[in-house]
């Protein structure tokens, strides 16, 4: 088997496809540092499923992927495809060549071919498993490796080893082995607890199928008197209900009437209440109207006494004009006379104007003196008007008040007389309550006494009880603890006698002979099988008697050759002892006592007829000493003598002076050992059953105890709860008694304060009703008093009213005089002042005089008859008052009438809403009575098709004669007995089959478990056996192998390869030590870096020898050696190069010279990577280019 291509696309630095041919022979691959010489080994390591990234100097596997330059793109996948020849079927497949495939795509996801179909990275594992070329494996060799192998971690050493050992299927099939004993242990661990789990739940459900039992039958019984007595009451309540339901619609019918009636002449007494409330709005609307039309009146009065002034006012203007103009022609005539005359004339108008101010300045205050009394009188007025309104609406309110309260006090009165009879009635039932309250509290001390010394039998029972529950508890923990034990021992020693009886371990011929041929019979058995050792000798008997411990014995020779031919037609050997031979008679040797000398090893044997003569043969002259090192002094002094010394650990030396010795495997695989635990297992397992036994009877004493006393506990149970529910009926009607007095009680005070509250209530209404009568009285009489006050405020009114005009007209006339005098004073001063002037403004002063004169009279006859329009409206408005007082007063007078009327209507709805109270009471009475018996029919009917599935009102009337006290007794104690068994599972028979069946299942497959858990040890036995036989052959070879081909590269030096002392071989550490020519002895460690991978390529050659691989990878390993070292590397790679295939990463020219073919890496393009191929005629330029 050898690589015969491979091609490359898309990995690290080849961004094209390469095609890599590979010939037998020293196959190098060279090239300048950076190029990608060592991304053909990364390659070839990747497609044989390397996972580790940091293998490949990445971080992440994606890495490996070209990544591109500045001049390419990088690519989406990566793939590399190995094709390996296989015509010695060194690969476990049909195919004579097998192409092995890898993808890896950006995205993460994986493909892998073999012969360009999918598969799996676990079949290319499996196919290339202890081939030599699996992960990490030794036939692919870098210089970081060449370090591993040297350093001072011995893991790296030992996992190529392994390999070349062709142990490493067998640690997979150990570790898989393992995980599934540790699985078969977690299953075997859960299943016991889910066996301890279902058996408790067993044990219960056994102990519930009696409770089940009684309550199903109890539970019938009461059903079906529940059914009947449900039946009987459901319809006796309609029996009762049918009179109930007639009253009730009788009350119903004549409530309805009363309440029409009742509505009516409520209907009747709000539409007085509002003719009422409307007369009294129109009354005070009324009121309004007048005090408006009175207002109205004094505004026009007002009104009219200013156009009055005014068209006085005009009339003097008109005059003063006429004068003035006659008065202006005269003095155009007479300026000069005038000049003297108007002295004058100013002097007298000025004392004229003086009187005038006087007499007006008395006049004014007349007439502010009579406005204030008219606004003063009017006031007063207006205010006894609000006054009487006021008065009105107090006597409204205060008859109201007085007839509420008058209502209330009959009504107190009535309930004043009914409260005291309730009194009385209340005291008598408290009496009888107290005297049934104290004859409860004696019967209740005595129930209590014997609840209590019930209830001490019952702890000391129940105390008993669980005491003998705990020692039954602590029997059946050891009987299922032993009943384990007992399994788990039967279970072992039923593998261990089959594996006898079929004979495992022994010879093939041994199982032929006593398993399928027909000369078993023939034979006794085998001699292992025939003697007894002691456990401490066993190793020793073992090294005595060697295969013969595998020999079968018989009585006669015939048969025995026909029995040996027998096993060469079928394949097998096995060695035939016949006690009828005739044994030799050699004498035995006899030795002086010495110290760790223990003497004969067959005084330390029993050995029965008819094998004991043979025994004593095989072990003649055979010594038991106490160590290796005694047993080797005593072969030397007595050399002369044909003795063997054997330690009890097994190491031996014979009469030769061959010595064997070492560390053994498990005692117990040993047939001596396996016979051992035979016979130890079976005698534990008797003491086991008899433990069980006597278990066995103390549980069922235990458990007869118990039942007793649990029998004894329900009757005590049973006593403890009567007195429970004696106690607790007793002081529910003594606590119900209590309540009862002390909620007399409340009521008696309730009523005593009710009383009292209506007595004061009483005396209150009493005083207030007397308080509205004379408040009433006094209203009426205030009311009368303002009515009057207002008629003489009306007289006094207008009086002040016309006193008022009269000064309003004479403070007009002297107004007017003034201003007339005064403006005679100014026109006097003007004229005396502009004397030179006047006869310029004489002719504008009489046209101005004129002018004004013609809007005078204008203004006096405007003002003549606006005044006497203005009379003639005053005095409508004098008229409409008149008619307004008289209308105010028709409606006074309705107002009254109806007031009367409206509590006449209140009298009579009192007296039907007192009617109306005491039929809805009964209605009520009556209605609650039937929605209680309705609620009872119905309960029973819903409770009875709920729990029963029975419609009560289609079964009718039960035709059995039924006694519903006895009936309810009955029931209360079935219910009772139902109480007391509990909640009951009722399934519990099908439950416990369920459970039962589930039990023996799970009881079944952990026997299955224990056998399968002890096949699986007997196999990673096995296993450890194999791997450790095959790893010590192996490793003896590459020893024997590592030290020739260490001479060879070190000429005169040694080297050897140890595992670690007292160490399992499959878990030792192995230590190299070599010796360079001329130095000592010395751990690697102490090596220069040459000599180190030197003695690294020397053990990697040693593997070669011992498990040559179809190829071997070397990259730079070459590196640290110098030309001499070279040089011996060449020559030894060159003799091994004619059995395997050699890939050889290099830059040494010398070993460049000793290829076959040469392949360059170059890098045209940064980068990228690209192959050229060359003949070794033209590898001497390509050397010198890689120089």
């Amino acid at each position: 088997m050898r690589l015969t291509q491979l091609e490359i696309f898309g990995f690290k630095s080849f961004a094209q496809k390469v095609v890599i041919p590979f010939d037998p022979g020293i196959t190098a691959i060279v090239g300048p540092n950076g190029c990608g010489k060592s991304n053909v080994v990364e390659a070839i390591r990747w497609v044989l499923g390397e996972q580790r990234a940091g293998t490949f100097r990445s971080h992440k596997m994606e890495e490996v992927i070209f990544a591109g330059t500045r001049n390419r793109k990088g690519l989406g996948m990566s793939e590399v495809a190995l094709t390996i020849e296989n015509h010695e079927s060194i690969l476990p497949v049909e195919f004579n060549e097998v192409m092995l495939t890898r993808r890896l795509f950006r995205s993460g996801e994986s493909d892998y071919l073999m012969n360009k179909i999918p598969c799996r990275l676990l079949d290319i594992t499996n196919l290339l498993m202890d081939t030599g070329l699996g992960q990490g494996a030794y036939s692919v060799m870098e210089q970081g490796m060449i370090d591993e192998i040297v350093s001072e971690k011995t893991e790296n050493r030992r996992r190529i080893l392994e390999e070349a050992a062709g142990i490493t299927k067998y640690k997979t099939r150990r570790r898989s082995t393992w995980n599934r004993l540790e699985a078969t242990q977690a299953d075997l661990t859960r299943i016991e607890d889910i066996i301890s789990e279902v058996k408790r739940q067993v044990d219960y459900l056994s102990r519930q199928v009696g409770r089940a039992r009684r309550y199903q039958e109890y539970k019938q019984e009461f059903d079906a008197l529940e059914l009947l007595l449900g039946r009987f009451t459901f319809f006796s309540i309609h029996t009762e209900l049918k009179p109930l339901e007639e009253e009730f619609e009788q009350l119903n019918r004549g409530s309805e009437s009363n309440y029409t009636h009742f509505t009516t002449r409520e209907a009747e007494l709000e539409k007085a209440r509002l003719a009422l409330t409307d007369a009294e709005k129109a009354m005070q609307e009324a009121g309004l109207q007048l005090n408006s039309r009175i207002e109205e009146i004094h505004t026009k009065e007002r009104e009219l006494v200013a156009v009055r002034g005014r068209r006085e006012a005009a009339e003097q203007s008109v005059q003063r004009a006429q004068r003035e103009a006659e008065d202006y022609g005269e003095q155009r005539e007479q300026i000069r006379v005038q000049r003297g005359e108007n002295a004058e004339r100013l002097e007298a108008v000025r004392q004229e104007l003086q009187a005038t101010e006087d007499q007006l300045n008395g006049h004014e205050k007349e007439a502010q003196n009579s406005e204030e009394a008219y606004h003063n009188l009017r006031l007063t007025l207006e205010e006894n008007q609000r006054q009487r309104m006021e008065y009105m609406r107090q006597q409204a309110d205060c008859s109201r008040s007085l007839e509420r309260q008058q209502a209330e006090r009959e009504s107190l009165d009535e309930r004043e007389s009914g409260m005291r009879a309730e009194l009385e009635q209340v005291d008598t039932e408290r009496s009888k309550a107290a005297q049934l309250s104290a004859q409860l509290s004696v019967e209740l001390e005595a129930i209590r006494a014997q609840l209590g010394a019930a209830q001490n039998n019952q702890t000391q029972t129940q105390s008993t009880v669980e005491s003998v529950r705990q020692v039954l508890n602590t029997h059946q923990e050891q009987r299922g603890e032993l009943r384990r034990a007992a399994a788990a021992n039967e279970a072992r020693l039923q593998v261990l006698e089959k594996l006898r009886s079929g004979y495992e371990g022994y010879a093939s011929g041994v199982r032929t002979l006593m398993l399928e041929s027909p000369y078993r019979d023939l034979f006794q058995g085998v001699l292992g099988d025939l003697i007894e050792v002691p456990s401490e000798y066993a190793r020793a008997v073992e090294t005595a008697l060697g295969e013969s411990l595998q020999a079968l014995i018989t009585q006669e020779n015939n048969g025995v050759l026909e029995a040996i031919r027998h096993l060469k037609d079928n394949e097998g050997r096995a060695g035939i002892y016949s006690l009828n031979w005739p044994l030799s008679g050699q004498q035995s040797a006899t030795l002086a006592p010495k110290s760790g000398l223990r003497g004969p090893l067959l005084d330390f044997l029993r050995v029965d007829e008819p094998v004991a003569s043979l025994v004593e043969h095989l072990l003649l002259n055979t010594y038991l000493v106490d160590n290796l090192q005694i047993a080797v002094d005593l072969a030397r002094e007595n050399a002369s003598q044909a003795l063997r010394f054997i330690t009890p650990d097994g190491d031996a030396i014979d009469l030769y002076g061959h010595i064997a010795g070492g560390k053994a495997g498990d005692e117990e695989s040993t047939l001596l050992g396996r016979r051992r635990e035979i016979r130890t297992l079976r005698d534990l397992l008797a003491r086991q059953q008899a433990q069980l036994v006597s278990t066995d009877l103390q549980i069922k004493a235990q458990e007869k105890r118990r039942i007793t006393l649990e029998n004894a506990m329900h009757l005590l149970n049973d006593e403890v709860h009567q007195h429970r529910e004696e106690e607790r009926e007793c002081t529910h009607n003594h606590q119900s008694s209590n309540q009862e007095i002390r909620r007399l009680e409340a009521r008696l005070e309730t009523l005593r304060g009710e009383i009292v509250r209506i007595a004061e209530r009483s005396q209150t209404l009493h005083v207030s009703i007397e308080t509205q009568i004379v408040r009433l009285a006094e209203l009426d009489r205030q009311s009368k008093g303002v009515e009057q006050a207002i008629e003489e405020g009306e007289v006094q009114l207008r009086t002040s009213e016309a006193t008022r005009q009269e000064k309003r007209d004479q403070l007009g006339v002297l107004r007017v005089e003034r201003a007339r005098t005064t403006e005679s004073a100014q026109s006097l001063e003007r004229d005396a002042q502009r004397l030179d002037n006047i006869e310029e403004n004489l002719a504008r002063n009489i046209n101005r005089l004129l002018k004004e004169s013609g809007q005078a009279g204008h203004e006096f006859d405007k003002r003549g008859t606006q005044i006497a329009r203005m009379e003639e409206g005053l005095q409508a408005l004098h008229e409409g008052r008149e008619i307004l007082a008289t209308a105010q007063d028709k409606r006074r007078q309705q107002w009254a009438e109806l007031n009367a009327k409206n509590r006449e209507l209140e009298e009579q709805i009192s007296r039907m809403q007192r009617e109306l109270n005491t039929q809805r009471e009964r209605r009520h009475q009556v209605e609650l009575r039937i929605a209680e018996l309705s609620n009872r029919a119905k309960a029973i009917h819903e409770r009875l098709q709920e729990e029963q599935g029975c419609d009560v009102e289609s079964m009718g009337v039960p035709e059995e004669e039924i006694n519903p006290e006895e009936s309810q007794h009955r029931l209360d104690e079935l219910r009772q007995s139902l109480h007391r068994l509990g909640s009951v599972h009722l399934g519990v028979l099908e439950e416990y089959d369920e459970q039962k069946e589930r039990y023996d299942f799970l009881v079944q497959q952990r026997d299955d478990l224990v056998i399968a858990a002890e096949d699986l040890r007997k196999t990673l036995n096995l296993i450890d056996r194999t791997a450790r036989r095959m790893f010590v052959e192996t490793f003896g070879q590459i020893r024997e192998k590592f030290q020739q081909t260490y001479a060879r590269f070190f000429e005169g030096g040694q080297a050897d390869l140890t595992l670690e002392d007292g160490v399992d071989p499959l878990e030792a550490g192995i230590e190299i030590t070599a010796r360079p020519r001329g130095k000592q002895l010395q751990s690697i460690a102490l090596l220069s870096g040459g000599e180190r991978a030197l003695t690294a390529i020397s053990l990697l050659f040693a593997i070669y020898l011992v498990k040559p691989s179809p190829f071997c990878i070397l990259d730079e390993v070459d590196a640290p050696l110098d030309d001499s070292n070279i040089g011996r590397f060449v020559r030894v790679l060159k003799e091994f190069a004619q059995k395997t295939q050699f890939i050889v990463v290099t830059h040494n020219k010398i070993t460049m010279t000793a290829a076959d073919t040469l392949h360059g890496v170059t890098m045209p393009e940064e980068g990228v990577s690209q192959l050229v191929s060359v003949r070794v005629d033209e590898s001497d330029q390509l050397v010198e280019a890689a120089g």
